[in-house]
């Protein structure tokens, strides 16, 4: 891959990252080089833009001639080093680095966990491989993949950069604990663990279609504190509230015309939280929210995605699940029926955070923290609605500082 190069400086901030990503100019590069690689004519569009605040812009790029097509990833973030199959080009305001999809530089698993012939060799069991596709792909992070078999077996590929093993020791400690965690086909590989489909189905599925509340929120207190005293001994991973400024860069990067309020909310947020007790440090999930809890007949069946699953605070989980679901009726109008829930769950926590001495006001405002994280996110240059999106995650924001106090 030989993309032409432009000299120019080295040094750029992020929303001249998140322009350039979205720009004809950075398509007409790409376009150039998946043309050297014998796919002339091309058209490139961005597939996925992802905003890491203090790190930089990464995207996925498809681009497609009408009779193949290709995948590219590529980042603005600074790499120590560029591995080999790797470009490196300067764009005139700051260096990028391409890749040919999946060979993702910080993932050296990504390959394997995305070839079927592999896939079906590596975890079939002698199973034949049906289905093998992507449900989420962070440029440099992580990515998983969902692999469905001709007998209905279903098994979920979770590709990481770093700690695969550390994450699955955590899965064993939980389910160790009688939490029911997703539970390991075997040790990782290559930085892959396999793991088998959790039973029941998604709480964001029960929030959607169930007649009533799906899932009562002692259930979710429960779950919480049923957490392994293990957890403790692993690294502590930041809260949202703890990389507040992080997302409210984020957010004034992504969505500039908001800048100054989002810097009003920052500083509202920043007192609040300065302010409210978190209590007491105990084992906790760390990105606990209505996707990642599966459940059947009112009973929690299933806890996923516990790569940060450590040292925490109970009123930080609860933020985050009320934080996601606050969001949601934007989303889909089918969740019209949560905002009536998000009231039952929140006076709920509210009551059980005080039985423990942590005011209220905390857990809005960290709950307001991560709907703020979520503002960047928002930004999707194929959707032409994305400003609209932004801006109701911000009127969000403002309702839960305006609970907070």
């Amino acid at each position: 891959m030989n993309p032409p190069a432009v000299q120019g400086p080295r040094h750029w901030d992020e929303r001249e990252q998140l322009e350039f990503f979205g720009s004809i100019e950075f398509a007409g590069i790409l376009a150039e080089a998946v043309a050297s690689m014998g796919l002339a004519n091309a058209k490139v569009s961005v597939a996925e833009l992802h905003h890491r605040p203090g790190a930089g812009v990464s995207g996925v790029f498809a681009a497609n001639n009408g009779s193949s097509n290709l995948y590219l990833g590529a980042t603005a973030e600074k790499l120590d080093i560029v591995p080999e199959g790797t470009v490196r080009l300067d764009s005139g305001r700051g260096t990028v680095v391409v890749w040919l999809h999946p060979a993702d530089p910080l993932l050296p698993g990504l390959p394997l966990a995305t070839t079927p012939a592999l896939v079906e060799e590596n975890w079939g069991g002698g199973r034949v491989l049906q289905d093998l596709r992507t449900l989420a792909y962070r440029p440099l992070r992580r990515a998983v993949m969902h692999a469905r078999f001709t007998d209905g077996h279903q098994l979920f590929l979770k590709v990481l950069r770093q700690d695969s093993q550390l994450f699955h020791d955590k899965h064993l400690a939980l389910l160790e604990a009688g939490v029911p965690a997703p539970i390991p086909l075997g040790p990782p590989t290559s930085g892959v663990l396999a793991l088998h489909r959790a039973t029941g189905e998604a709480l964001a599925e029960g929030l959607m279609h169930a007649p009533g509340l799906p899932l009562e929120p002692q259930k979710i207190i429960e779950l919480l504190d049923s957490l392994p005293q293990s957890l403790m001994n692993v690294p502590a991973r930041p809260a949202w509230s703890d990389r507040l400024g992080w997302y409210g860069h984020a957010a004034q990067t992504a969505v500039p015309d908001q800048t100054v309020n989002i810097g009003s909310m920052l500083q509202r947020l920043a007192g609040i939280l300065e302010d409210s007790e978190r209590g007491q440090l105990v084992p906790s999930h760390g990105d606990f929210y209505e996707a990642n809890v599966f459940f059947m007949d009112g009973n929690i069946t299933g806890l996923l995605d516990i790569d940060s699953a450590g040292p925490g605070y109970l009123v930080d989980d609860l933020a985050c699940f009320l934080g996601h679901l606050a969001v949601l009726p934007g989303l889909d109008p089918r969740y019209g029926r949560v905002n009536g829930y998000l009231e039952i769950y929140a006076k709920a926590f509210e009551r059980e955070l005080a039985n423990r001495d942590v005011p209220g006001r905390g857990l809005y405002a960290r709950a307001a923290c991560v709907v703020l994280s979520l503002v960047a996110g928002a930004r999707d240059e194929t959707n032409p609605g994305w400003h609209a999106v932004a801006l109701a995650r911000l009127a969000v924001v403002e309702q839960l500082l305006t609970r907070a106090g």
